[in-house]
């Protein structure tokens, strides 16, 4: 396995490399680039399985019902970039802190709609996001979860086509209405 650092991409062998890297290099605390995982509600066979990439987004509850109606008896893989919601990356606490929160905050409004759901928190690029959740979680499509266009800058660099063209799955783009 490749442990890759959510960073600058560097490659290391080994777990124990990439976490003393993190801690030298780049002055972090590397518990904070954890997983979090929420577990499925119950073990059942999905018949699809969707990867779903949001962030600022992830507080509009038509929006997470939209993701149940989509998802039907499926399972979700929430990937929320740790940004500063400005479009920049940002590798702070701050950012850190305001991702899992939303992360875990939307895994809990899913599994309360009976939505078999788990998620992490992923590098600010979202392509690295999608591709290191890709990586350990198997997909049938890829789901965008984003702001109206002409505020969302992941529209604006028309993000779902880089998505679809990187990964060669389906990509379906869910408009948040606020």
């Amino acid at each position: 396995m490749v442990h890759t650092c959510p960073r600058c991409e560097l490659r290391f062998v080994t777990a124990a490399e990439l976490t003393e890297h993190l801690r030298v290099d780049h002055h972090v605390d590397t518990d904070g680039f954890e997983r979090f995982h929420y577990k499925p509600l119950e073990q059942r066979p999905s018949t699809k399985r969707y990867v779903v990439i949001g962030n600022q987004t992830l507080s509009d509850d038509s929006l997470l019902e939209r993701l149940r109606e989509l998802a039907g008896n499926g399972h979700i893989h929430l990937v929320v970039p740790a940004t500063t919601g400005d479009g920049r990356d940002a590798h702070d606490d701050k950012s850190l802190a305001l991702a899992s929160f939303r992360m875990r905050r939307a895994i809990d409004k899913l599994h309360a709609l009976g939505v078999d759901a788990e998620g992490e928190v992923g590098s600010p690029d979202p392509i690295h996001a999608v591709a290191r959740a890709l990586d350990h979680e198997p997909a049938d499509e890829i789901i965008l979860s984003t702001l109206p266009s002409g505020v969302s800058k992941w529209l604006e660099v028309d993000l779902p086509a880089a998505l679809e063209h990187r990964f060669g799955l389906p990509v379906t783009v869910l408009t948040a209405t606020a």
